[in-house]
């Protein structure tokens, strides 16, 4: 993998993309797939914060928790499932925010050996927490005592071994779990080097660490399908889920970019098309959206494929709670990015085109 790592190139490359003004794409009008999401439960919301007062005693880490969300993200884009299996979602996302901002908001910056540790431990409480057949046997604080945002884990990933009704699934979300652990990882080493990564390797990486696979296989999780052994590693599945994985990083990182570059980071598409290609951050970000809108039509294409599939193979069911899952997560995630004030300050009323934002503001001190 080619990597470009003058720390000349990172300081222009910062200086020529923060305190710009672009203008935001109506996510929507890239994806237009229909929107659902379920009520607010008022237990969904309890639980949620008393998973964060036993496991977040930062007050700042506290503040950003809270900005992400969880229970909105979790009703749109799971809006048919139960509440039990909704709880645990929420969880997961609060705790994946909890873990991933560490690492974007510059805890791990220079300290390899920490970073090390956190990851080994991460990994083997996942692996316990899906697998273990002796469930008390699992001490998360023995674990990781250094660590509650790995600590934390446990309290969701322990329901989904219980009642999870598909070990295909569970095999294969601890896989892309530590995938995204994994590209974190690579992407932080980056950072602290001060390198500029070139865009294959990027997209490679990014497929990983935008956790797009193990958010879909979570709500995978609450349609509770038994999902067959041959599923997951079926070429027509693994297709239908990078396209959704591509549609999400990629507005993702269209909207993520000012903060992003608030953090000092360049692990983002937009910085990275104008390094590499030579364009304006507008142009970068008209480029992200029609790769987007792309994946979207791909997905459109290939959904007949995907349905014939599941009845040549007597899943029918099953292929439907997939496809319909694979719509939800983009959508929902969408409504989420407008809703939450962690990307870009929008509200409900406002028309989603022509939204502007500067890049590397800080919204937390507005």
């Amino acid at each position: 993998m080619s990597i470009l790592d003058t720390k000349t190139d990172f300081d222009l490359l910062l200086g020529k993309c923060i305190g710009q003004r672009v203008e935001i794409p109506d996510l929507f009008a890239l994806c237009p797939w229909g929107l659902e999401v379920s009520p607010l439960d008022e237990k969904l919301t309890m639980e949620v914060e008393l998973w964060r007062s036993r496991w977040i005693n930062d007050p700042t880490s506290l503040k950003r928790n809270r900005i992400v969300e969880s229970c909105l993200f979790a009703r749109g884009i799971a809006p048919k499932a139960a509440l039990n299996e909704l709880i645990t979602l929420a969880k997961y996302q609060a705790w994946l925010f909890y873990w991933d901002d560490v690492y974007d908001f510059g805890d791990f910056n220079d300290k390899y050996e920490e970073i090390v540790s956190h990851q080994e431990q991460t990994i083997e409480l996942l692996h316990r927490s899906l697998f273990e057949k002796d469930p008390g046997s699992i001490d998360p604080a023995k674990i990781a005592p250094n660590y509650l945002t790995v600590q934390s884990i446990y309290e969701w990933a322990s329901v989904v071994r219980e009642k999870s009704v598909s070990s295909s699934l569970k095999i294969w979300l601890l896989k892309v779990l530590v995938d995204f652990c994994t590209a974190t990882f690579y992407l932080q080493s980056a950072f602290d080097k001060r390198r500029i990564l070139d865009l294959e390797t990027y997209r490679k990486i990014r497929m990983d660490s935008s956790a797009v696979f193990p958010t879909l296989g979570m709500v995978l999780f609450t349609d509770q399908v038994a999902f067959p052994p041959w599923f997951f590693d079926h070429v027509s599945i693994k297709k239908a889920a990078e396209l959704v994985n591509i549609i999400v990083w990629v507005t993702n990182d269209i909207v993520s970019a000012r903060q992003e570059l608030q953090c000092k980071h360049l692990d983002n598409l937009i910085p990275l098309l104008v390094h590499h290609r030579g364009i304006t951050l507008q142009e970068a970000i008209r480029e992200a959206s029609k790769i987007t809108h792309q994946a979207y039509l791909d997905f459109e294409e290939l959904e007949p494929q995907l349905m014939q599939l599941g009845e040549n193979r007597g899943v029918v069911y099953e292929m439907q709670r997939f496809v319909a899952s694979c719509r939800h997560v983009c959508t929902g995630i969408f409504n989420w990015t407008y809703h939450i004030k962690r990307y870009i300050l929008w509200e409900p009323g406002m028309t989603r085109s022509g939204l502007s934002t500067v890049l590397g503001e800080d919204l937390l001190k507005k």
